[in-house]
């Protein structure tokens, strides 16, 4: 393409500047609500998985092969004998896309306190290794987290302890069929109380120490049921589970299972949020099509007699379908640099600031099972950026194709009589 087919499509664009602007305008404004749409999407759909994975879950969980879902208390890491959970600890921590892990073990009992009881999932973790996978220590809202130093303490939900009458400080009843067949029951302290969010959550789990709930279990130290992991990238969950899980099998059966499997709910919403992405896109792009094919249209039916003109001074077809397709390739790239200009601030915004969806209530927002607060940051999608630019420049040329299509066929001595 010469030189001066170029600077004749630019001069071309701005013989009508207001149509020009306005188009230009629409493009703009559509590639940057297209970059407000794809950070928001990525912040949203980050923001779910991170915390419907870090509150309780974990991003990753090894089991012993049939111990999940149905969680029996008899399958544990290792069979009977159980295992060397410091040196599984170490091999998984040696993985450097593995921030920590931590051990578990879980249960069913019933809690009963003040002439009332109440069916709840017993966890026991190991304090300080548990805050570094999971965030619920962060949501305590009475009393303290688990510590080492008061093995008999728990921690419950607040609508437990609502529907139990009781407050930190008070005595409960812990009892549960252990793992042997007899029945374990004891004495605990309720130390914390916290608020996830979560209805399921409040009413029903008790955290309590790890080897608290091993002996209530009758379990030996060696034997948990559960190793949560919390990665450096969450998108790598499904990679790094089946490389650990080759890796584990070398020395004992397990299944190692990422946070798709284990939250199905929560991976389809991901994926009906990427479809939402695609389905605005497309409805971006069809509008672009309207207004490029219009203004293209537009100028070739005002300049009908010029281009005759052009033609039979020797331009040939293929020379004015170029010219055409240079003055829309023109007006997408301007028109893409003002929607990025424009989208920055936007994009800065979300990101820091976020977008309310709370308003002055504040209340707390939750999608598939999942609290993702009132608040909704957006992300960085740098792909949906570029695909958004490519797709908007793409649809712009493609607009054009049929205006020069109609530009090529005019036949000179017609064309020129054109008023």
């Amino acid at each position: 393409m010469s030189g001066r087919l170029l600077r004749l499509a630019w001069r071309n664009l701005w013989r009508n500047p207001r149509r020009t602007f306005i188009t230009m305008a629409a493009i703009a404004f559509g590639y940057a609500m297209l970059l407000f749409v794809a950070c928001l999407m990525a912040g949203l759909r980050w923001q779910m998985i991170d915390n419907g994975t870090c509150l309780v879950m974990s991003q990753i969980q090894v089991h012993a092969p049939g111990y999940y879902p149905n969680r029996s208390i008899e399958k544990t890491l290792g069979g009977r004998q159980g295992t060397n959970v410091s040196a599984m600890l170490a091999g998984i921590t040696a993985d450097p896309r593995v921030i920590a892990a931590a051990p578990r073990v879980y249960g069913y009992g019933l809690l009963s306190a003040a002439h009332r009881s109440a069916g709840v999932e017993l966890m026991g973790v190991v304090p300080d290794q548990e805050q570094k996978i999971t965030t619920l220590n962060s949501q305590i809202i009475k009393g303290s987290y688990l510590t080492a130093r008061m093995p008999k303490g728990v921690v419950i939900g607040d609508k437990l302890a609502s529907t139990i009458g009781i407050e930190v400080g008070s005595e409960i009843v812990l009892l549960t069929q252990a793992a042997d067949g007899s029945m374990g029951n004891d004495v605990y302290k309720v130390v914390g109380m916290f608020h996830s969010g979560l209805d399921a959550v409040d009413r029903g789990l008790v955290l309590m120490c790890l080897s608290s709930q091993q002996e209530l279990l009758h379990l030996a130290p060696a034997r948990i049921h559960e190793l949560g992991i919390k990665l450096n990238d969450i998108t790598e969950a499904i990679t790094v589970a089946a490389a650990l899980e080759v890796q584990l099998s070398k020395t004992l059966p397990v299944r190692v299972r990422p946070w798709p499997e284990l939250a199905p709910e929560l991976a389809s919403y991901v994926q009906f949020n990427r479809g939402i992405t695609f389905v605005l896109f497309v409805i971006f792009f069809l509008l672009a099509v309207i207004g490029v094919m219009n203004t293209m249209l537009m100028a070739v039916f005002e300049r009908t007699r010029e281009l005759g003109m052009l033609m039979a001074l020797g331009m040939r077809p293929v020379q004015v379908i170029v010219l055409i397709m240079a003055e829309a390739a023109g007006l997408a790239v301007a028109s893409l640099v003002v929607g990025g200009a424009v989208g920055v601030p936007l994009l800065w915004y979300l990101q820091v600031h976020g977008l309310d969806l709370g308003g002055a209530t504040g209340e707390v927002v939750s999608l598939a099972g999942v609290v993702v607060g009132h608040l909704w940051y957006g992300r960085q999608d740098f792909s949906a950026y570029s695909q958004a630019a490519l797709g908007l420049g793409a649809t712009a040329l493609v607009s054009a194709l049929y205006p020069a299509w109609r530009a090529a066929r005019f036949r000179p001595t017609e064309a020129i009589r054109k008023v």
